[in-house]
């Protein structure tokens, strides 16, 4: 029994692997040690700062009042038409309200603006991008339209989705090993090797099968 759920696991471990096998596209979206990586317009100073971040380090959008801190990365290895999901985290100062004082961008188009926050506390953004190229131009600004107001940004990230039916079959490829793992018999006990072999091998057959309609 003890060897079916180690074998389960292991499955289920590569299922997770594969759904997030591209990783984060973002260079250096944490900050944990320097900026390397982004390249920084209107910013005073480095505007990296080693602690205080969401955890570590962080970078700080602060520049001379009436100009637009903005710090950007272009970003490659993008798939047309796959969506991807682009997070991480800002913070203000407990200022007064200014709405659409922060934004991020890709290719120059807004598709997140945040209103400042009331308090000092991260706050996290997500939202969804459909790659029109092999690669976008990701930027992250403040002070916009005219608020003055600074932010810090952290844990930048930017990950493809994983195809909901490429998903779904190796789910299914999953299910399957479990039941049958499970149901008593005579034959010899799967290993793990062979199950993993054969899941990446559903999984391989799913991709052709995918393109085959595109």
């Amino acid at each position: 029994m003890k060897t079916h759920i180690s074998i389960i696991v292991s499955a289920l471990l590569l299922l997770s692997r594969l759904a997030d096998a591209q990783g984060n596209l973002v260079v250096n979206g944490g900050f944990d040690t320097d900026a390397s990586g982004w390249a920084a317009t209107n910013v005073s100073g480095s505007g990296y700062l080693i602690s205080g971040g969401n955890p570590g380090g962080f970078f700080a959008l602060v520049g001379p009042s009436a100009s637009i801190p903005t710090i950007s990365q272009e970003i490659s290895g993008l798939t047309p038409g796959q969506l991807y999901v682009v997070s991480g985290d800002y913070k203000s100062g407990g200022k007064n309200f200014a709405a659409n004082s922060f934004g991020v961008a890709l290719d120059g188009n807004f598709l997140f603006l945040a209103n400042s926050p009331a308090d000092y506390n991260w706050y996290s953004f997500s939202f969804d991008y459909t790659a029109s190229s092999t690669s976008a131009l990701l930027s992250l600004s403040s002070q916009l339209n005219g608020t003055g107001y600074s932010y810090a940004v952290d844990t930048i990230s930017m990950h493809s989705v994983p195809e909901p039916s490429v998903s779904c079959l190796f789910g299914l490829c999953v299910l399957f090993f479990v039941w049958r793992v499970a149901r008593p018999n005579k034959s010899p006990e799967p290993t793990a090797v062979g199950a993993i072999s054969s899941a990446v091998a559903v999984h391989a057959a799913s991709r052709r099968w995918l393109s085959f309609f595109r």
